[in-house]
C-alpha cells in the first residue's frame, strides 16, 4: 500500500501485509497492520458503526467485473465489522446491505491482525470468471493517514471500482443453491394490548448474478428512530429510509443525477423513494401500514441492471387506507466504462387512486478527463399521470468535475406544477431550480493545515414564468482541516425568498405573502474524530425574514472504550420577527453499550419543542452468528401538554428473533 493521504503516492508510514487463500466457498483475508499498539485507535464495537473514526482495513470487491458495482466489508482492530454495496462507484460508502460474513482481530505487540471470512454464497458472481476487482484501503487515525493498494490518488476513491486492482486465479467457486430462507417470530406490548407475528424472507440466485426475494408479513420492529428535525422553511422535511428490506439494492433504483433515499442529505427529487411504502402520512400525522408480501428482483444480467419491486400492503388498523399494490421497475445498461442509460416506471399510489411515473436517464462519466480528472453528465426526463392531477413533467442535468484540488457541479431542473410522484419524493412543483458549487481545496504543505476549502455555492430557484422565488448564496472564505483532523470554518449565506402564501413558522407566528432578504453567518468547530471525546459548536446569528435569528449547536461526544460511547446534541434558535418571537429547541442523547462485536444495546432520548413530544428508543441486538439475530426494542414517548406536564402517547415493547437457513 501507499499513501492516498496526507502525501499521495508515497511511501506508508507503516507495512500492511495482506493475504488472501480461498475454499470452493470461502474466501478468506488475513491482514496483519503495522503500528505501535499505542497509536490504534479502536472506539467503536457495534454492527454497522461509523468506522471512519477508528483504524480500519476496507476491502472492496468486484465479482461482477463490470469496473462500476461491488461490495465492500470493513473491520476495525476489536471486530467490529461494517458492510454494504457499491453502487456506479460511488464515491460515498452507504452502509444499507448487510451481508453474513464474520471477521476477528487482535491488537498485537506490533499492531493489529484481522481475519476476514466471507462465503462466496454471500457474493453474486459468475463462477466461470476468474478475475474480480478488488482494493484494499487501511486508515491509520493517530496520523490522520489513509494508504490504498490500486490507484492510491486523491483523485480517486476506495468505491471506484473503475480503477481498481485485480484479483485473479479463482476456480472452483461454489454458490450453492443460492437460497436464503429467514423466517422471524416476533411478539410484545403495544400499550397494554399484546401481540404476536410470524413472517419470512426468501432469497434466491434466479442467476449468478441476479436475486429473487420474497418478504411475507414484514416487520420493521428493529429499525432504528428517526433522527428529529427542526423545520424553519414552509417545506416539507425529508427523513430517509432505514428499513434493511428496502435499502437492500436500493442503489439500482437510482435515476442518474438524482440520487435516492438512503443516504440522508435533502434532496428535492427523488422519482422512487421506497420511505412512500409501508408509512402513510396524512395531515400532520403518519401511520405504519402492514405489508402483505413484497417480491423484489435486483442484480445484473449482461451489461444490464435489473430493479423490480412490487409490494402489497394491508388495509390499516383504523380503515384510513385501503391496502394497495405498489409496483416499481428500473433498468438501466452500461456504456463504455462508467457509462449508463436506463428507465424507470413506478405504478400505485399509498394513498388510492392511480398514479404513474415513466422516466428515461442517461449517465456520462470518465476518470481520465484532462489526464486524471473525474468528469461527469447526468440527463434525465420524467413524467407523471395522476388521476387527480393529470399529467406533467421533470427534467434537468448535472454536470460534475469532483476532483481534489477543484470539485465544481453545475445541476439544473424543472418541476411541473402537477408533477406528483406518488412513489417518490418531491420537496417544490412548480419550478425551475439551479444549483452551482466552486471550491478551491489546496493542500499546503509545511504547515499545520492539511487542506483549505474555498467554497461559492448557490441555487436560484423561479417559478415557470421565470419569477424569482428563491435564492441563496452559501460562501466559505475560511475553512479548514487540520493535520490532526480538526475542523474550522466561518461562512456567510445571503439569502432571498418570496412567498407566495402566508406562512406559520410558529404556533401563533405567521409571516405575510412577500419578499424577503436576509444575511446569516455561521462559525464552526467540529474536533478531531479519532480522540475519546468530540466537541462540536455552531454560532449563527444575522437577519431573518423581517427579524433577526440566532442560533447555537453544542455536541460532545464521550468513548471512553469501545464498549461505552455517549452522545449530547443540542441545538437552539432564538427568532425575533415583526410577527412575533419565538424559539426552538431540539434535544437528543445517545448512550450506547456494545457488550462485543455481536452483541450491543443502543438508546435514542430526543425532544423538541415544535412538536412538544419526547421520545425514548431502547434497541438490543445479539447477534448470534451473522444472519441469526435476537432483537428487543422499547419505545416510549411522551407529549408535554400546554400546562406542562409529559402525557404517555406511545408505549411499545417488541421482541423478534430471525433465524436464516442457507442452501
Amino acid at each position: 500500500m501507499r499513501q492516498v493521504d496526507p502525501v499521495e503516492n508515497s511511501p506508508a508510514t507503516y507495512e500492511t501485509v495482506v493475504r488472501i487463500v480461498y475454499t470452493a466457498d470461502t474466501l478468506y483475508f488475513g491482514i496483519h497492520c503495522v503500528e505501535p499498539p499505542g497509536d490504534i485507535v479502536a472506539t467503536q464495537l457495534q454492527r454497522d458503526a461509523q468506522l471512519w473514526v477508528d483504524d480500519r482495513i476496507v476491502i472492496a470487491l468486484d465479482p461482477f467485473f463490470d469496473h462500476r458495482n461491488g461490495f465492500f466489508f470493513q473491520v476495525n482492530p476489536v471486530g467490529a465489522r461494517a458492510d454494504g454495496q457499491i453502487i456506479n462507484n460511488s464515491r460515498f460508502l452507504n452502509q444499507d446491505w448487510d451481508g453474513i460474513w464474520n471477521a476477528a482481530t487482535r491488537i498485537t505487540a506490533d499492531g493489529w491482525d484481522a481475519e476476514i471470512a466471507i462465503p462466496f454464497k454471500t457474493l453474486r458472481f459468475e463462477p466461470s470468471a476468474r478475475t474480480w476487482g478488488l482494493d484494499i484501503e487501511r486508515d491509520l487515525k493517530a496520523r490522520n493517514e489513509t494508504d490504498r493498494w490500486a490507484l492510491p490518488l486523491h483523485n480517486s476513491w476506495i468505491g471506484n471500482m473503475a480503477q481498481a486492482g485485480y484479483l485473479t486465479g479463482l476456480t472452483g467457486l461454489r454458490q450453492g443453491l443460492g437460497l436464503d430462507v429467514r423466517p422471524y417470530v416476533s411478539g410484545g406490548l403495544d400499550g397494554k394490548t399484546g401481540a404476536h407475528d410470524l413472517g419470512l424472507d426468501v432469497f434466491k440466485n434466479v442467476t449468478p448474478n441476479l436475486n429473487a426475494s420474497v418478504t411475507f408479513n414484514t416487520d420493521f420492529a428493529q429499525t432504528e428512530a428517526d433522527n428529529r428535525q427542526v423545520n424553519l422553511t414552509p417545506f416539507k422535511l425529508f427523513f430517509p429510509e432505514k428499513r434493511a428490506f428496502f435499502l437492500e439494492g436500493s442503489g439500482l433504483f437510482n435515476v442518474s443525477g438524482l440520487g435516492g433515499g438512503g443516504g440522508g442529505g435533502s434532496p428535492d427529487l427523488i422519482p422512487f423513494f421506497s420511505r412512500q411504502i409501508g408509512i402513510y402520512t396524512g395531515g400532520d400525522t403518519s401511520e405504519q401500514v402492514p405489508i402483505l408480501v413484497g417480491t423484489k428482483l435486483t442484480g445484473r444480467q449482461g451489461a444490464y441492471n435489473v430493479g423490480v419491486l412490487d409490494v402489497q400492503t394491508r388495509q390499516t388498523p383504523d380503515g384510513a387506507v385501503a391496502g394497495q399494490n405498489l409496483f416499481v421497475t428500473r433498468v438501466s445498461r452500461n456504456l463504455f466504462e462508467q457509462s449508463s442509460v436506463g428507465v424507470i416506471v413506478t405504478h400505485g399510489n399509498p394513498a388510492g387512486g392511480g398514479n404513474t411515473l415513466m422516466g428515461g436517464d442517461a449517465k456520462f462519466a470518465t476518470s481520465h478527463a484532462f489526464g486524471d480528472q473525474n468528469l461527469s453528465l447526468d440527463i434525465f426526463a420524467l413524467r407523471t399521470e395522476d388521476a387527480i392531477l393529470g399529467g406533467d413533467n421533470a427534467f434537468g442535468f448535472r454536470v460534475d468535475y469532483p476532483n481534489d484540488l477543484w470539485n465544481v457541479n453545475l445541476n439544473w431542473k424543472q418541476i411541473g406544477a402537477d408533477f406528483a410522484p406518488a412513489l417518490g419524493f418531491v420537496n417544490r412543483t412548480g419550478i425551475r431550480k439551479a444549483n452551482w458549487g466552486i471550491a478551491w481545496q489546496p493542500r499546503p504543505q509545511g504547515t499545520f493545515v492539511r487542506q483549505a476549502f474555498f467554497e461559492f455555492r448557490g441555487n436560484y430557484i423561479t417559478d415557470l414564468e421565470n419569477r424569482v422565488l428563491d435564492w441563496r448564496i452559501f460562501t466559505a472564505p475560511f475553512n479548514i482541516r487540520t493535520n490532526a483532523g480538526d475542523h474550522i470554518e466561518f461562512d456567510v449565506t445571503p439569502q432571498f425568498e418570496h412567498l407566495t402564501e402566508a406562512f406559520e413558522i410558529s404556533d401563533g407566528v405567521t409571516l405575510p405573502v412577500g419578499s424577503y432578504q436576509w444575511l446569516q453567518w455561521q462559525f464552526q468547530f467540529d474536533t478531531a474524530n479519532k480522540r475519546w471525546w468530540e466537541v462540536h459548536f455552531n454560532w449563527g446569528d444575522g437577519t431573518f425574514y423581517d427579524g433577526t435569528n440566532r442560533g447555537l449547536r453544542l455536541g460532545l461526544t464521550l468513548k471512553p472504550s469501545s464498549f461505552v460511547s455517549l452522545n449530547l446534541d443540542a441545538s437552539r434558535n432564538d427568532i425575533t420577527l415583526k410577527e412575533g418571537r419565538f424559539y426552538t429547541v431540539l434535544f437528543a442523547f445517545r448512550g450506547d453499550l456494545n457488550f462485543s462485536p455481536n452483541v450491543s444495546w443502543a438508546n435514542l432520548a430526543q425532544y423538541d419543542n415544535q412538536s412538544r413530544e419526547l421520545g425514548v428508543q431502547s434497541r438490543f441486538h445479539w447477534i448470534l452468528k451473522p444472519g441469526n439475530d435476537v432483537f428487543l426494542v422499547v419505545n416510549r414517548g411522551w407529549l408535554k401538554r400546554f400546562d406542562g406536564i409529559y402525557e404517555p402517547n406511545l408505549d411499545q415493547v417488541t421482541l423478534k428473533v430471525q433465524y436464516t437457513f442457507r442452501f
